[in-house]
């Protein structure tokens, strides 16, 4: 099954999973014992995620 990109639910659930790395991030930097290796590959899927919703705006604008 294939989700149209022009999905409001489907881009909402995107925000949605940037707004749970976005929590997950401020977690960890609380943490004394965080792992900086994990912290960084959330950091780099944290910023993909935000430029994929970048890229992605328009078709929500368009819809």
């Amino acid at each position: 099954m294939c989700v149209p990109v022009d999905d409001p639910a489907m881009l909402c659930w995107l925000q949605t999973q940037l707004r749970v790395i976005s929590a997950w991030q401020d977690e960890l930097a609380s943490r004394p014992d965080a792992d900086l290796r994990q912290v960084e590959q959330l950091a780099r899927h944290h910023d993909w995620l935000t430029e994929e919703l970048t890229r992605l705006s328009p078709y929500r604008q368009a819809a």
